[in-house]
């Protein structure tokens, strides 16, 4: 075999080389081939003259001279060491490898094995896709080891002629080669623990790490690893799981309520739960309750339906949550019943679902004493869908929504909608007409005369659904939604808690000198006395005048002046308001009172009027108030702590003092006494692990 290199400055220019097309067949005829080296790609080159072996590289040629080439005869003092020189040497030249062919000799203690290429052996397929991907070559480079009972080791075996092409540059993907640090896996747990998306957590690896050719690991490694502790942390079956951390969490407290519904086959149908300071929270906020299932379906057909209420800062509040199979009558009285348990019997005063019959037919069911109204947002939303083919679509549209948004009292909408109905020729329109049967539990102008906490819509549950987005997505399976789900909680108890802050130690200056206003700065949240503040403002459009009195009782008309929906132009609507000097009662017709608890800029202009200084205690309702303890309080948080092992808290505070040290060494004498004084610690800790751990290490690989 003739094989000539020629070199300059250390790099492989030009080959050429003659070759068997057939090694294993003497009498085959050479072949001479020669290529310039600039278009080179990672080969290797081989020639046997006089039991000389040689293997060339894009940048550099190893023989048999170089020092770091494993030797026939090379001594270790553990297979530990000469695991990690193989290793070494393995990803500088460009190859993987593999622990193989183990044979222990009871009597001498003695194990004989070899460490070989990655790529020995051929591919056996398991399964009848013989077209899947392989690499094995049966390549035969390795060397032998003979390791004896003392721990010291030698090789005793080498041969190094690989049958495939070699790449030091990319031996980071060997399997072999791929090692995740602490510090990288620590990151990556927290990360995903807080919802990061996993591609985000492993750029910022590589933006750290200065590029992807430094990392020793790739993206679907970072994966893996998070998929093998999302299974430690949860659990392998999703159902499995969920019924684990249940059980977890009511062990943390008593309080925590669930209930699992099972199929005859004992497959997960139903799911509810409530954490114990949501059912406290129930106590003080549960007048008003929004139910919503349309927000998310996860990956498993399993729509997430929050309950959802109001609580002092108009911030919405979680009163539990289910995972449902089905959207059936039989599914939500299922539901509303375990949620009605929970909740120790008591139904809401009112409660606001979507269209939906089977809810309808549910909520009817289990809760009949309670107010039900429909989402206003859902059926709005569907005039594009039912309305659209009609010639006139943008005209109803409009004329619809003026309808609903802008009446006064029901008589001034149920004369525009047969005006509607007439004009437009809709008498036969089904979708209409059962919307208008169901007038009542919709329209603004009915159900306003009922306490809503201000909630005229589902808005509430979207509200709150808007607020799991960052957490949760239609292919967060089980596992991870109870895990995302603590971690949505925990923040809006902090948001609750800061805004409770906030209204103790800061608020909104006053804008008359009214001391009935200093009445609500004093009592209520930032949030709520902002809103009443703005009754004071909007009063500056509004006129009264004396229509009647009777005795003690006075009846007011005052014309305000407001937007209409397009708001595109105002209009002059006047409002009743009446009053009652003896028993110190006001209403108005706009029945923001009822709807919201606030009392409007109507009342307003009449207390006024009247020269009333002081507001009924009656009109302050302690569920706005700021100052009152309410008892989801003192319901300590169960949620569980991300990785509260001891191992654990040790990494963080070793991290910890890490961080600190390094922004001590200012100087590089400072610099350098600690990174002796870290490598002097550093063999310390190495010295102590034992043969049984290095072992145990190489039999993993």
């Amino acid at each position: 075999m003739f094989l000539w290199l020629h070199f300059s400055n250390n790099q492989l220019l030009l080959f050429c080389v003659a070759h068997r097309p057939s090694p294993d067949d003497i009498s085959s005829p050479f072949v001479v081939c020669g290529s310039l080296f600039t278009a080179f790609e990672t080969s290797v080159l081989k020639s046997k003259h006089n039991d000389f072996w040689g293997y060339a590289y894009f940048d550099r040629v190893i023989n048999p001279q170089d020092q770091n080439m494993p030797k026939v005869g090379m001594m270790f003092d553990s297979e530990y060491e000469l695991y990690e020189y193989f290793k070494t040497y393995a990803y500088q030249i460009g190859f993987g490898i593999r622990k193989s062919s183990t044979r222990t000799n009871n009597y001498s203690a003695t194990t004989y094995y070899s460490l070989g290429c990655a790529r020995g052996g051929v591919y056996v397929p398991k399964t009848n896709k013989i077209w899947k991907k392989t690499s094995k070559t049966d390549c035969k480079a390795k060397i032998s080891v003979i390791a004896y009972g003392d721990g010291r080791c030698a090789i005793t075996r080498v041969f190094l002629e690989h049958n495939h092409a070699l790449s030091p540059k990319k031996s980071r993907f060997q399997r072999s080669h791929k090692k995740m640090d602490s510090y990288a896996k620590r990151r990556l747990e927290l990360n995903d623990y807080a919802g990061i998306p996993l591609n985000k957590s492993f750029h910022s690896l590589v933006v750290e790490a200065k590029g992807y050719d430094k990392l020793p690991f790739g993206e679907t490694d970072c994966r893996s690893y998070i998929a093998k502790v999302r299974q430690l942390r949860l659990g392998l079956g999703d159902a499995e799981a969920l019924r684990n951390y249940f059980v977890r969490m009511q062990r943390r407290s008593s309080n925590f309520f669930y209930v699992i519904d099972m199929d005859d086959e004992g497959r997960l149908r139903n799911v509810f739960w409530a954490d114990a300071r949501s059912r406290a929270a129930y106590d003080s906020f549960g007048d008003v309750v929004s139910f919503d299932s349309t927000y998310l379906t996860n990956k498993y057909n399993m729509p997430f339906a929050p309950f959802v209420g109001v609580n002092h800062h108009g911030q919405s509040i979680l009163f539990g949550c289910g995972l449902l199979s089905r959207e059936d009558t039989e599914t939500y009285v299922w539901l509303f019943k375990s949620w009605l348990e929970c909740m120790n019997g008591r139904a809401p005063k009112s409660i606001i679902t979507d269209q939906c019959r089977s809810m309808q037919g549910a909520v009817a069911q289990v809760f009949p004493e309670s107010h039900h109204r429909l989402c206003l947002w859902h059926i709005m939303k569907k005039i594009p869908e039912k309305l659209s083919g009609l010639a006139e679509y943008k005209a109803i549209k409009r004329t619809l929504k003026t309808l609903v948004y802008e009446s006064i009292d029901t008589e001034e909408f149920e004369d525009g909608w047969c005006k509607l109905i007439e004009n437009y020729g809709l008498q036969k329109n089904d979708w209409l007409c059962s919307l208008f049967d169901d007038r009542r539990r919709w329209v603004p102008v009915y159900v306003k005369v009922n306490f809503w906490a201000g909630m005229s819509t589902t808005q509430r549950s979207e509200s709150m659904n808007s607020f799991f987005d960052a957490y949760v997505n239609s292919k967060t399976s089980l596992r991870q939604f109870v895990e995302q789900y603590d971690n949505a909680l925990k923040s809006k108890i902090e948001k609750e808690t800061k805004a409770d802050f906030e209204s103790l130690n800061s608020s909104y200056k006053l804008i008359t000198g009214f001391y009935f206003e200093r009445q609500f700065h004093e009592s209520y949240t930032n949030a709520i006395f902002k809103l009443f503040q703005d009754e004071l403002r909007g009063m500056l459009f509004c006129n009264s005048s004396l229509v009647k009195v009777d005795g003690a009782r006075y009846v007011f008309h005052v014309a305000d002046i407001v937007a209409t929906k397009y708001g595109d132009c105002r209009k002059r609507v006047v409002y009743c308001v009446t009053y009652d000097e003896t028993v110190c009662d006001i209403q108005c017709s706009c029945h923001l009172f009822e709807f919201r608890g606030i009392i409007c800029r109507h009342i307003v202009k009449i207390l006024i009027e009247k020269n009333v200084k002081e507001i009924h205690p009656r009109y302050i309702l302690s569920r706005w108030r700021k100052d009152v303890k309410h008892g989801h309080y003192l319901v300590i948080n169960c949620y569980e702590d991300l990785m509260s092992g001891d191992k654990a808290k040790q990494f963080d505070d070793l991290c910890s003092n890490f961080y600190e040290v390094a922004h001590i060494a200012s100087t590089r004498e400072k610099y350098e006494y600690l990174i002796s004084c870290l490598n002097m610690a550093k063999e310390i800790c190495l010295s102590y692990l034992n043969v049984e751990s290095r072992e145990a290490l190489i039999s993993k690989k």
